[in-house]
């Protein structure tokens, strides 16, 4: 008997001697990339820092000490050999308009001026440059602007712009684009009257005189959908995302989310053709727009627009609804609508991302009742815009599985809010949130905030601006977080929130190879000089799309 158990272990251990140089021989290969003598952070609680890493095929093959890697150089290996500058995964922006880039490049830009008679020049000069025009959109209108030029003149804003610009629609986005400036053109091609306004109840305000100027709510659309040319074309879109990417890849963001703020298809196959053309330096997630003038049926063309459009580099498994036009008076969603309207979203699919505008309580208690009806999700949907989160709203998002996405870069000042010094404890939190297990996910909200995310990193941990003083006292300094924690949110959390955690977000053997190399290590620096470093290198599924070279060298 003793024999016989003596023969087997023996059998055994031949095999496995067998097999054992067949299995390493199979995970050791030549990789196209490696990078050694690194300080490597890697996000990953499991293995959190490394010397190397090696990539084959876009995926990372080796992540480890320096001496392991050298197995996986070979006669076509590029090796690059740092001075243990931090290699960090690439950054994931959690909201962020980047098709926007489009009215920088195309649109009159009104951001520079302060006053209407700079506005006259600026209006006549673009139009004297551009005499064909078939309309006149324009981006950056200050209402105090055109406010204060009323106020001088006694024309209303609809008056001063027909002095300039008659024969062609002309409207102008103010800076939160909650309102329309326009001509009478524009109003005349789009129907509205004074009539619209007296039945809508104030959405259109007619100022002083009783004329059309400055256009609100879903009124915007109409008179949008109304111009000669609604939306931009696909080539420029095409044209403004690959600008983005350039801007992006500087700053080490290898992925997005991107929401809609309106439907556009020609955006849709502009992200698509990019993708098939393999000009796509980033991981998307796109966010396609709920109307809240719509009913429950706009719920199958969200679905068709999921199924078409899908891409190597891209994908289209969330909706943005915007809390303050959902659940407003002027709105045409009742509660009871809104709340079905969530649950067959999630019934169907979709991650669902609302943008909380003020209507935070109201928005968790319609995620309450999704789970009540569809069942527990675990931190699939995400709420957004939200400064203040109570004690008991953060007991909420854990209860019920949601992610909050946070723009760290703004948590430095209170932003117009009037409640007392010993109130603001409940203000852009971000330990808390850690604390409570939360995976919250940072975002520039770009064209409108910071899009470089050390700015982000640096303000999460401070709460200070970053190009001020900095003796200053900080905005609520316990929510404070670590290094390591602002890291997470603008990675492995963010990338979560997007539904891409299985393949973006930290450096792991089998992930995709985006990873950034910074100038200075910011673990050994003050918190305080973080947005200063630089992103030397940056790469997206193991191939370089960003190199400063006055800062590296190999």
């Amino acid at each position: 008997m003793k024999r016989r158990i003596f023969i087997v272990l023996l059998v055994l251990l031949l095999v496995a001697f067998h097999f054992k140089p067949i299995v390493a021989e199979e995970e050791i290969v030549q990789a196209d990339l490696v990078i050694e003598n690194v300080e490597v952070f890697t996000v990953d609680k499991v293995n959190e820092k490394a010397e190397a890493i090696a990539v084959k095929n876009g995926k990372f093959v080796y992540v480890g000490d320096r001496e392991g890697v050298q197995a996986y150089k070979g006669p076509k290996t590029k090796v690059m050999h740092l001075d243990n500058q931090l290699l960090l995964p690439g950054f994931v922006d959690g909201h962020n308009y980047a098709y926007l880039k489009a009215e920088k490049l195309y649109l009159l830009d009104l951001t520079p001026y302060s006053n209407f008679e700079q506005y006259k020049r600026a209006i006549l000069t673009y139009r004297s440059q551009n005499p064909q025009l078939r309309q006149l959109r324009a981006v950056g209108w200050n209402q105090n602007v055109t406010e204060e030029a009323s106020q001088k003149s006694g024309q209303t804003p609809r008056e001063l712009i027909d002095q300039l610009v008659s024969d062609i629609p002309f409207v102008a986005f103010s800076n939160h684009r909650d309102e329309l400036w326009v001509n009478s053109k524009a109003i005349e091609i789009s129907g509205l009257d004074v009539e619209t306004e007296k039945q809508e109840q104030g959405q259109i305000d007619l100022l002083e005189k009783g004329e059309l100027g400055v256009v609100q709510g879903q009124f915007i659309k109409v008179v949008i959908q109304s111009l000669p040319q609604p939306d931009f074309t696909v080539e420029q879109y095409k044209i403004a995302l690959l600008e983005f990417q350039k801007e992006a890849a500087t700053y080490g963001i290898t992925a997005v989310f991107i929401p809609f703020r309106y439907h556009s298809e020609n955006l849709l196959k502009a992200i698509d053709e990019l993708d098939q053309q393999g000009k796509l330096t980033l991981s998307y997630e796109l966010g396609l727009y709920v109307d809240p003038f719509k009913g429950l049926e706009q719920i199958d063309s969200l679905k068709e627009w999921r199924d078409k459009y899908q891409g190597e580099n891209y994908s289209y498994q969330t909706v943005k609804l915007y809390g303050a036009e959902v659940l407003s008076k002027d709105g045409s969603w009742n509660r009871d609508k809104f709340y079905q309207l969530l649950e067959l979203l999630d019934r169907e699919g979709f991650r669902i991302h609302v943008q909380a505008d003020g209507e935070l309580d109201e928005i968790v208690k319609v995620f309450e009742y999704v789970r009540e009806h569809n069942g527990k999700q675990n931190f699939k949907h995400t709420i957004s815009n939200i400064p203040f989160m109570t004690r008991e709203n953060l007991t909420q998002f854990r209860k019920f599985g949601l992610i909050p996405s946070v723009q760290p870069s703004l948590f430095y000042h209170t932003m117009g809010v009037k409640e007392k010094v010993e109130e603001l404890k409940d203000l852009h939190r971000m330990k808390s949130y850690f604390e409570r297990g939360l995976p919250v996910a940072s975002s520039s909200n770009y064209p409108f905030g910071e899009l470089n995310p050390l700015y982000g990193i640096e303000t999460g941990m401070t709460r200070l601006h970053a190009k001020e003083e900095k003796n200053l006292k900080p905005l609520w300094p316990k929510e404070s977080a670590t290094l390591k924690q602002m890291l997470r949110s603008y990675t492995i959390y963010a990338a979560r929130q997007i539904g891409k955690e299985e393949w973006i977000g930290k450096i792991r053997v089998g992930k995709q190879a985006d990873f950034i190399i910074l100038d200075k290590n910011i673990f050994k620096i003050p918190p305080s000089e973080i947005s200063e470093a630089k992103v030397v290198l940056t790469y997206f599924k193991g191939k370089e799309i960003y190199r400063d070279n006055s800062h590296i060298d190999e």
